[in-house]
């Protein structure tokens, strides 16, 4: 609190008092003789007058000398003739007094501060000229001292501030106008000679380095907070941005250069540009303005990862399929997110997968793993992506998340989308081939089952081939080939499981249509054989003189119509039945007449097993061959030995089958071998010589010989794929004929329109193919050209 009067030290106010002897005894105990207790004789009080003489303090001409006096004290961090209340009382008088010496002041403090700048200037240039090491630290803490000195001056001028210095009379403050003399004084002249180089050259040298220098971190950030408050940021915010937008352009180019050059993974790259992003950051961060890492952060991205995008993200996307690596994958989708370069990414992975499959597909060496090589990276692929997106955290705002989730959602559309394309677009670039290798690897998976693997991985097996089955064009090849792999392993008994095989044909008919009803078909017409052959059982039951000689037999009656088409067995077959086998035929067929008249049966012997008992000296085994396999076999009950040729002739098996069947049953794995050719080798000639295998010996009491027969053989695909392509001509014209009935007449153009459209659910039809049909269904007068118009067909009813 500020008193309002001084009083002087000494004073003779009092010399004129001349108390009484009893003075203190008057004072004390007043005379009360006549008056009431308590009461005073005002006639015995004396009345004392105090004169005192006006007091002279200094007049306002000295105390301006005393304010002014201090102020370069207060600059040098030295004491004061007076206390820095007292200044500041002072200061408060002179200022708001009639006759203000506020300008005075204020041009004087101005004055003060341009002479202490001018000081330090010369003792700070001085370091510089005399290249001391820490000048940059003398310089930053000789400003925050500076700095404490002219705050307390600001604080005891603050009437100053507060009157005079301010907005509305144009003046600045005395803090403004300090750091506008240290900027004019100081600043400039540092800061051009020598303070930028020191700045960039600690950036480049942590970049170089690639280690934060501890050291000096503290000082550019003391630096860093001097150039805030004296001067405009861009003074050292473009120059650094500039050494940033060089330095990555520069050394950019240079390891692109390297990855173009292969000395230098692009995935090393991708990892180099997330990371030297991140440094800057941290850099900005730690010890520039505030806001810095914000822009430094696009600045690397755009220069070292968009403007390089297209020269490495393909690269960066090979390495990391070709070598199944999710962690580059991630780091290449951040890069492309970061980098503005997702564009790209989701190219490359087409273009990827749709150029690895076509080198897997177009190479028939690589058709047995076609399948399996498709399958893996598939798995791999859709894995990968899947994990790229994750739902955001709880601290994350709702509203953020949500934007967040939907900007993320169309990113994982996109690239789902390039599987898509790539898968398709790869696997259509063979005809026929992946359709029938997929059929292939099914019938392969169904035979097996879910072996040691839970049903649901199973199951997700399954799902995997179906998807491979919606990228090939070719969906009616893939249709042949798995109604006819279908029908032998219901025939055979080879399906692991009679569930799986239903659960699969549900999976194709939700996939792929109704058309693939045949399996239902299939499957209900066995059953209705294993009725009947039921019955059969039950007659010979019931009967056993009358089938004493139809041995343990069993057959599959189907209705033709139902099932693929199998050929009779017609040119180089004369195929005979040894009798104790035709004798269960015809045992079987006559019974058979009886129950249906009107029926004929049509044998196909190829499907056919047997299962043989053989007693060799080793012991008995009991043998599961084919038909053939056992009509050769049983020719050595009566003949230890027999050539090709004879064999041929007691069996009217045709040769290359005959090859196949006797290489099977005497070259096959071990422990299957009952049969021992003469000469010894793969190759079969005419006159080699077969015989039954005395020492023989199997660690197995039953066991199967390989059915070579039963597998998919090059003739049987050719075969396939042949009936496929008569099958298309007849899709074309019914498809054709069936438009053209609707429309009754159609320009041609959009009759080959409507028919691609029609046709491409089951294959990609041919324009050419479909002009022949047309061709061939106006010869055959279905169709009609318009006189006037040759563009114009009609429909002949």
């Amino acid at each position: 609190m500020t008193s309002m009067l001084s009083l002087p030290s000494y004073s003779n106010a009092f010399s004129q008092y001349r108390p009484s002897t009893n003075a203190h005894v008057d004072f004390l105990i007043p005379s009360t003789k006549g008056k009431a207790a308590g009461s005073i004789d005002k006639s015995s009080v004396r009345v004392i007058k105090v004169s005192l003489p006006p007091v002279s303090g200094p007049s306002s001409k000295d105390e301006l000398a005393i304010l002014l006096d201090s102020i370069a004290p207060l600059l040098a961090g030295q004491p004061t003739r007076a206390s820095y209340q007292q200044l500041s009382q002072i200061c408060r008088r002179l200022v708001l007094c009639t006759d203000s010496k506020a300008p005075e002041i204020y041009d004087h403090i101005a004055s003060e501060l341009d002479r202490s700048v001018a000081n330090l200037a010369r003792e700070w240039r001085g370091s510089i000229m005399s290249r001391e090491k820490d000048w940059l630290k003398r310089l930053t803490s000789g400003w925050k001292v500076w700095e404490k000195h002219v705050d307390l001056l600001a604080s005891v001028f603050v009437y100053l501030d507060r009157v005079y210095s301010n907005e509305q009379n144009g003046r600045q403050s005395i803090k403004e106008t300090a750091i506008k003399a240290f900027y004019q004084g100081i600043w400039t002249d540092v800061y051009l000679m020598k303070t930028k180089d020191e700045l960039l050259g600690w950036a480049a040298a942590e970049r170089e380095h690639d280690l934060p220098n501890t050291e000096l971190r503290p000082t550019i950030k003391s630096l860093i907070e001097l150039s805030s408050i004296v001067a405009d940021e861009p003074s050292l915010v473009a120059p650094y941005m500039e050494q940033l937008i060089d330095h990555y352009t520069s050394v950019a180019s240079l390891n692109i250069t390297r990855v173009e050059e292969g000395t230098m993974s692009a995935s090393k790259y991708v990892d180099w540009v997330l990371n030297k992003a991140a440094d800057e950051v941290e850099r900005a961060r730690a010890c520039l303005w505030r806001g810095t890492d914000a822009e430094v952060n696009p600045v690397v991205l755009k220069t070292a990862g968009h403007a390089m995008g297209d020269r490495v993200v393909r690269r960066a996307l090979d390495e990391a399929m070709d070598f199944t690596s999710e962690k580059a994958l991630a780091r290449l989708y951040e890069f492309s997110v970061a980098c503005d370069t997702f564009t790209l990414f989701v190219k490359a992975l087409s273009d990827h997968i749709e150029a690895r499959l076509r080198t897997l597909i177009s190479d028939p060496d690589n058709d047995p793993k076609m399948i399996d090589s498709t399958l893996t990276l598939k798995k791999f692929t859709d894995k990968s992506i899947a994990r790229l997106f994750v739902e955001p955290d709880g601290d994350t705002d709702m509203a953020e998340a949500t934007t967040v989730s939907a900007v993320e959602r169309i990113r994982q559309i996109e690239l789902e989308d390039a599987i898509r394309r790539g898968f398709k677009a790869g696997m259509g670039s063979r005809q026929n081939a992946p359709a029938e290798w997929i059929a292939k690897h099914l019938d392969a998976a169904m035979r097996r089952g879910q072996g040691s693997g839970t049903e649901a991985q199973f199951n997700a097996l399954l799902d995997e081939v179906i998807a491979l089955i919606g990228f090939t064009k070719d969906k009616d090849v893939f249709k042949a080939f798995y109604s006819t792999q279908l029908a032998k392993r219901l025939l055979l008994s080879k399906s692991a499981s009679d569930d799986m095989e239903r659960n699969m044909i549900v999976k194709l008919q939700r996939e792929m249509g109704e058309e693939f009803t045949s399996g239902d078909v299939m499957m209900k017409d066995l059953s209705l054989s294993e009725t009947l052959v039921k019955a059969y059982q039950s007659a010979q039951a019931k009967n056993p003189d009358e089938f004493k000689h139809a041995g343990d037999f069993a057959a599959n009656v189907l209705t033709e119509s139902a099932w693929p088409a199998y050929p009779l067995l017609k040119d180089g077959w004369n195929f005979k039945l040894t009798p104790e086998l035709q004798s269960s035929i015809d045992q079987f067929t006559s019974w058979y007449a009886t129950q249906h008249k009107n029926r004929q049966l049509s044998w196909r012997w190829q499907l056919a097993t047997v299962t043989l008992t053989a007693r060799f000296p080793s012991g008995k085994y009991e043998i599961g061959v084919s038909l053939f396999q056992a009509v050769v076999l049983l020719q050595f009950n009566a003949d230890d030995a027999l050539d090709f040729n004879e064999i041929q002739q007691r069996t009217g098996i045709e040769k290359l089958e005959l090859v196949r069947t006797v290489q099977s049953l005497s070259m096959g794995r071990k422990g299957t071998r009952v049969l021992v050719k003469k000469p010894a080798g793969k190759e079969v000639n005419p006159t080699d010589t077969f015989g039954w295998n005395k020492a023989f010996t199997s660690d197995r009491i039953k066991f199967r010989i390989n059915q070579i027969q039963q597998d998919m053989s090059a003739e049987e695909s050719r075969k396939t794929n042949e009936q496929v392509a008569v099958d298309r001509v007849s899709v074309l014209e019914a498809t054709i004929v069936r438009i053209m009935k609707a429309k009754k007449k159609m320009t041609l153009q959009l009759l080959i329109d409507a028919v691609v459209t029609d046709v491409n659910k089951r294959f990609p039809p041919d324009i050419k193919e479909i002009k022949k049909r047309m061709e061939s269904l106006i010869e055959r007068e279905f169709l009609a050209r318009d006189e006037d118009d040759r563009n114009l067909l009609h429909y002949l009813a």
